[in-house]
């Protein structure tokens, strides 16, 4: 995959609002498209401390494509309308993705991601070659994508996330039992403290 650089965008908005918030983010992913990054999408999140709000996920090839968009939005009409729904920003960070090979299919469905995000003791490198120990498993019960990641910003800097998409709930469910007798996975969570799981449904992508 090209991209580089992933930035996860979370807010909040009222119930009322959410539906609008969501029709303008799906115009929004666009406009993020048209001015420089690979992918973007706007999801709901599910699960978590943030359950009930919104997403805003974007993929770069490099950071100078972030700022180009980022100054899209600063004259984007979309943009403002969807900061007048009430959506207070609660987190944005940017993540630099770690090479970890995976067999993706050629068309990925990503109907929902699983986002997990932790602390390790173990250098980068290590956890790297655990985390392509464990990808096939994840190919096998019907994820589509398997993205690793450090996070660069915010209160989580110098934080691991793995990012993980599957086309149905189904294939979560089978991920997560494959993982309670996976030798890998016992490892790896012996390496990382989780500190976040969340589950977010994706709405809208443009790619």
């Amino acid at each position: 995959m090209a991209e580089n650089f992933y930035v996860n965008t979370v807010g909040q908005v009222s119930s009322t609002k959410l539906a609008e918030a969501i029709d303008l983010g799906k115009k929004l992913a666009e406009e993020s498209k048209a001015a420089g990054s690979e992918r973007a999408s706007i999801g709901t999140i599910m699960t978590g401390s943030n359950a009930g709000g919104v997403v805003f996920q974007q993929f770069f090839n490099s950071l100078d494509d972030f700022g180009s968009v980022m100054d899209a939005f600063a004259t984007s009409g979309t943009y403002g309308k969807i900061m007048e729904t009430g959506l207070k920003v609660t987190m944005r960070n940017i993540a630099k993705f770690c090479d970890v090979p995976f067999a993706a299919p050629a068309n990925p469905t990503r109907k929902y991601v699983v986002l997990t995000r932790g602390t390790s003791h173990i250098a980068q490198p290590e956890l790297m070659d655990m985390m392509a120990g464990a990808a096939p498993m994840f190919a096998e019960t019907g994820a589509q994508t398997f993205r690793f990641a450090r996070i660069m910003t915010g209160n989580n800097a110098g934080d691991f996330l793995l990012g993980v998409t599957y086309p149905s709930m189904a294939e979560i469910e089978a991920t997560y039992d494959a993982l309670g007798t996976s030798p890998v996975a016992s490892k790896i969570y012996a390496s990382l403290d989780v500190n976040l799981r969340t589950i977010i449904k994706v709405q809208s992508t443009a790619s």
